[in-house]
């Protein structure tokens, strides 16, 4: 009788403990402490635009669409307040023109966290010496 209570016990014992080791994990910046930040997009202004019609810019952050395709010329500015991206450490952000063929590659700005709670940032992707798009945005802490 002993021998089937040890029997018994057992798998409950290995049920219990299987229980308490397959709890689902807290959010990953909580458990390892890093701090999330996030980049708020104020507006994207073309000064020089790449084709000879409209450009059609698309704005990448780590490879979601935060922008575009829209339509610019030059002078025009597309407001992106409400866009914003949450990232640790940093995050690319990466200027397309769409094309029917292969779409142009404008340039791409490195975000740092070291930004956040440096006021309104400036950059500029320029990678094609006949196009220029200027981006304004905000790093904050999250």
């Amino acid at each position: 009788m002993n021998r089937i209570l040890r029997w018994a016990a057992a798998p409950l014992a290995v049920a219990a403990l299987a229980g308490t080791t397959l709890l689902p994990a807290g959010p990953a910046s909580a458990a390892t402490g890093t701090t999330t930040y996030t980049i708020e997009l104020i507006s994207l202004t073309c000064n020089k635009k790449q084709d000879v019609d409209k450009d059609e810019p698309q704005l990448f952050i780590d490879g979601v669409s935060k922008f575009g395709p829209g339509k610019m010329s030059k002078g025009e500015t597309e407001i992106l307040t409400g866009r914003t991206f949450d990232f640790t450490g940093t995050a690319t952000m990466e200027l397309f023109e769409v094309d029917p063929g292969n779409d142009d590659f404008l340039g791409s700005i490195q975000v740092t966290s070291s930004q956040a709670g440096a006021g309104v940032q400036v950059g500029k992707f320029d990678f094609l010496k006949h196009a220029e798009y200027t981006i304004t945005y905000e790093v904050v802490a999250s």
